[in-house]
């Protein structure tokens, strides 16, 4: 169903009880990731502007509620901030396969 997200209640409109909302604890570790200014950039990926890793991170937010993407004072980079070490680690790797450097 389109227009849903996590820790909406879908109900029957004769009995409309949403059910509680779940507290999700607050980021614990924060790192900046941006796109790669180095000068060998495109040798290991193929998704290379800010506006493709932009739109990556905004799809993580949509199933990982514990995640938060803050904008910085640079238009290519972003606070990506999670729950701990692995968190942050599987979502970089997990880019890293998809084609993002």
């Amino acid at each position: 169903i389109e227009g849903v997200t996590i820790g909406e209640t879908l109900a029957d409109p004769e009995d409309p009880r949403p059910l509680p909302v779940i507290c999700v604890d607050e980021p614990t570790l924060s790192m900046t990731l941006g796109v790669n200014t180095s000068p060998v950039a495109g040798d290991d990926g193929s998704k290379l502007t800010a506006r493709q890793v932009k739109t990556r991170l905004d799809a993580e937010l949509v199933g990982n509620v514990s995640l938060r993407v803050l904008p910085t004072e640079r238009p290519d980079t972003w606070e990506v901030q999670g729950r701990g070490e692995l968190q942050l680690a599987i979502l970089v790797e997990t880019m890293r396969r998809e084609g993002f450097e």
